[in-house]
């Protein structure tokens, strides 16, 4: 029989054993014949089938009852999981540090290739193998003999002078050192040719630009030259700041080592004059004037490595020396080498592309020296009178040729006074630009408008230039309005303009004169706006016609300056220059000193929320520029105003120009009557209907025309410095905005602090229009403030101007009759006194200090030689006239400016 008893869950185990008991004792009593007879007995083998289905209490279950074996097998795959992304992960970290190390290693090893010849390198990779097993010798030896080892050559050429000679026993210097421990790695070379290149105009060129101008143009020049001497095998040894120094015949030996040289010579001066003409349209005019003085010499070189930092391969010996003589001593755009090198060419059947320099020339360490002019391979001619031929091809003149010597020494004379060489008339053309690929971009992107290239309709090439590049510069500027304005549309907050003016042709504009032009207040959104700089990409946003209306506006003005020698389109193209430099101060603040009260706010607020920090920032820069940062439009203005600024001058001061044209005189009642008509030229073709898409798109929001026309007015009015009464005006109103009463005066303290709903309200307006006719009035006489050769340059231009007024009788007297103390007149009452404003407003960053320091150094030499400078000028003009006659100067000086443009 079967008993069967289920226990339910919630019975107690006590119960269960009980019932177990019974069961036991039955059985008992059934197997011991107890039982009554009549009950059922089991029989021998027989057995009763019971089951028991136990379960636990729930105290039962929940000691022993857990999850452990699955959080344990969880833990472990994810252990797993993680282990394996980890390796994952490192094996993508090592393959990009792998990577980057190869790039390094690649980029190091062009280094070192640029700087050694193979066979030097070969030469330093076995002094490192050596190294390293000097050095695994070293560490066997060095239980024995502590601290005896030795350096290999490749660890002391390239360690730190202290540390070789911490590396040597006893306290020997560096210098035995390095020679008792290694050998030096030098050569002798017996047959090679040095050529040293240098940039002729280049420190002049350089002072008038930004930094990164000047590196565009050396390294853009030194590229091509570099792959010329690749392609070319020429070894480039280093490069002096604007000086380029090669060699041939090493480090493997060349038979035609100076043929090559000469050749290599030849296309860096053919492709110096194409590249320099291509770079004119992005770094300003007075690019493709610079020239290349090139000079070459035969001879022995001792080559090696120069250890210790920054080691590297060089040349020394009389060749080196001799090679950079005839450099010096070379004209601009011209090949000199010596006997020795000349004789090479001789002996390779390279003669006919020599020509004997007349005279002897004296270099300094070697006396007296014949040398030869190196002629480019497109006028190579068996006739050596070619050589006319050859300098009419670089711009020089037939009286140059036949008085090549006398110039040099000319030359030379001309130097020891700080002045020009004779050999550098050409168009002198000074100009500047700021965003540079995206002036290029507007350059490159002409040819989609359809505008068709002037020098086509007669104008000179570079004239041609001349235009593109101040359209691209009003081009840049121009597409920050664009860029401004529909930020400012996206946003909702900007106002068209409803108010057109009326030009009027008999307005006198020195009577319309502010004390203040209106500025925009400050506002949030335009300030942000603002900070959006205009990119390559943003070039489009100007309409293809107003592009063409702008440059042929420009193209306009340039046909209405007149033909003379300071107040030209030439010199406007400088002013414009200038001008765009100092804005770009203004805007860009970029000078450490500028940005230093700045930092230094950020650094006591860095906990801050970042909005508020901007909004800090915008605050700061607006103010602290006068809001000319975030002013497009006034930036527009004022280099549109030293464009025009001397349109139509007469090359005559305006007494004399009265005297000429009465009616003119009558007309502005005999005040600033040259600014007046350059303002009534400059406006009344501006507003003719053909530069009606040109002005739609600069004028935009409500006032920005009248705006425009007032600030134009009152820059141009202020380039008057002869007008005593404006000038009196001028000093009052600066004094009202920057020195208020002693110069106590805190400005930061009117807007910093401030909350939002004040900002607004505070004016900018007086200091922001001081400020803007003070970049017009220093870029008008920049030249003063600016590199010496640059300062004489322009001074003999202004001299000739008025000199050829005197020789055709449009002047009393003899400019040459107090023109030297003049000058020192001219720095004390107005130049230094001009740069010290530019210092003190506090806007222009480092300018002002680079400006007032180029103004004390400028007439510091103008004391010590403007007088022989003066006599120069002077003997000079005389050479040109016929006989000496000065009323005959007039169509020499004439013919001069014009053979310049």
């Amino acid at each position: 029989s079967s008993v069967y008893r289920v226990y339910a869950k919630e019975n107690d185990v006590k119960e269960m054993v009980g019932h177990h008991r019974e069961l036991f004792r039955y059985l008992q009593e059934l197997g011991s014949g107890e039982v009554e007879q009549d009950s059922e007995a089991l029989v021998d083998g027989e057995h009763i089938d019971f089951k028991l289905h136990i379960y636990p209490s729930d105290d039962f279950e929940a000691c022993y009852l857990t999850n452990q074996p699955k959080i344990f097998s969880l833990a472990v795959s994810l252990v797993f999981l993680v282990t394996v992304i980890s390796f994952i992960v490192y094996d993508i970290l090592v393959e990009k540090r792998q990577t980057k190390l190869l790039e390094n290693a690649e980029r190091s090893n062009k280094v070192v290739a640029s700087l050694f010849p193979a066979m030097v390198r070969e030469r330093l990779f076995n002094d490192r193998e050596a190294r390293d097993e000097e050095r695994t010798n070293t560490n066997k030896r060095s239980l024995i003999f502590k601290g005896s080892s030795q350096p290999s050559r490749l660890a002391l050429f390239m360690a730190p002078a202290p540390q070789q000679s911490q590396s040597q026993a006893g306290d020997s210097d560096t210098a035995t050192a390095i020679s008792g421990s290694a050998p030096a790695i030098a050569d002798l070379y017996n047959d090679t040719t040095v050529l040293f290149a240098d940039i002729a105009g280049f420190t002049a060129w350089s002072s008038e630009r930004e930094p990164t101008q000047v590196f565009q143009l050396l390294e853009s020049l030194f590229h091509e030259f570099d792959a010329e001497a690749k392609s070319m095998k020429v070894f480039k040894i280093e490069t002096i700041g604007d000086c380029y120094v090669a060699v041939t015949g090493l480090p493997e030996a060349t038979p035609n080592h100076a043929v090559i040289m000469a050749k290599f010579a030849q296309r860096c001066l053919l492709r110096f004059g194409e590249l320099t003409k291509e770079l004119e349209l992005s770094l300003g005019p007075g690019t493709a004037d610079l020239g290349i003085r090139i000079g070459m010499h035969s001879g022995p070189v001792t080559a090696g490595v120069l250890r210790g930092e920054k080691a590297r391969f060089q040349l020394f010996g009389d060749t080196m020396n001799t090679a950079s003589r005839m450099e010096s001593t070379s004209i601009k755009n011209m090949i000199q080498v010596t006997a020795d090198t000349a004789a090479l060419l001789k002996k390779s059947g390279k003669g006919h592309a020599l020509i004997a320099r007349e005279g002897l020339i004296k270099a300094k360490g070697k006396g007296y020296m014949q040398t030869y002019w190196l002629r480019p391979k497109s006028s190579y001619s068996t006739d050596s009178s070619n050589l006319s031929e050859r300098l009419d091809f670089l711009q020089v003149s037939h009286h140059e040729v036949n008085h090549i010597h006398s110039r040099a020494q000319h030359d030379a004379a001309r130097e020891k006074l700080g002045l020009p060489s004779f050999s550098h008339h050409q168009q002198d053309l000074m100009a500047d630009s700021t965003k540079l690929s995206l002036q290029q971009e507007f350059v490159h992107s002409w040819n989609d408008t359809g505008f068709n290239d002037i020098s086509k309709n007669g104008f000179e090439e570079g004239l041609n230039r001349l235009i593109k590049w101040n359209a691209a510069v009003l081009e840049s500027i121009l597409v920050k309005i664009l860029v401004q304005r529909n930020e400012l549309k996206r946003r909702n907050s900007f106002k068209p303009s409803e108010y057109v003016i009326e030009q009027n042709d008999l307005a006198v504009f020195h009577e319309e004169i502010a004390t203040a032009v209106k500025m925009p207040p400050f506002d949030r959104e335009s300030m942000s706006a603002a900070c959006l700089m205009p990119s390559n990409e943003k070039v489009n946003l100007i309409p293809p016609n107003a592009r063409k209306e702008l440059r042929a506006y420009v193209a306009r003005i340039a046909s209405m300056y007149q033909d003379v020698h300071f107040h030209s389109f030439e010199h406007a193209s400088h002013v414009t220059m200038s001008a765009q430099k100092l804005i770009n101060k203004v805007v860009l603040r970029n000078s450490t000193d500028m940005n230093h009260s700045l930092l230094s706010m950020k650094s006591s607020t860095k906990n801050d929320d970042k909005d508020l920090r901007k909004q800090n920032e915008e605050a700061d820069l607006f103010f602290s520029t006068y809001g000319i940062s975030s002013d497009p439009l006034a930036q527009f203005a004022v280099v549109f105003a030293a464009l025009v600024h001397d349109v139509e001058h007469r090359g005559v001061p305006n007494v004399q120009l009265i005297k000429e044209q009465p009616d003119l005189g009558m007309k502005y009642k005999n005040k600033s009557v040259a600014e007046n008509n350059s303002i009534r030229i400059a406006l009344s073709e501006f507003f003719k209907p053909e530069f009606a898409d040109l002005r739609s798109c600069i004028f935009g929001s409500d006032g920005d025309e009248s705006r425009f026309r007032q600030l134009l007015i009152n820059v141009v009015i202020a380039t008057d410095i002869t007008d005593g009464e404006r000038r009196a005006v001028e000093r009052e109103r600066w004094q009202e905005a920057f020195l208020n009463d002693g110069g106590d005066f805190n400005w930061e303290s009117e807007w910093q602090n401030k909350s939002e709903d004040k900002l607004p309200h505070i004016d900018v307006s007086l200091k922001a229009t001081v400020v803007l006719e003070q970049i017009v009035l220093a870029s008008d006489v920049a030249h003063t403030m600016q590199h010496w050769l640059t300062y004489v340059k322009w001074n003999e231009r202004l001299y000739k101007e008025m000199w050829a007024a005197y020789a055709s009788g449009r002047a009393e007297k003899d400019p040459t009759e107090g023109w030297y103390k003049g000058e020192i007149g001219f720095f004390d009452g107005y130049i230094i006194p001009l740069a010290t404003k530019l210092k003190e407003c506090g806007v222009f960053g480092n300018a002002g200090d680079e400006y007032l320091g180029n103004a004390l150094r400028n007439k510091a030499e103008w004391i010590e030689k403007g007088q022989a400078i003066v006599a120069e000028f002077e003997a000079k003009i005389k050479r040109k006239s016929n006989g000496g006659n000065p009323r005959n100067n007039r169509a020499s000086s004439s013919s001069s400016i014009a053979s310049t443009k």
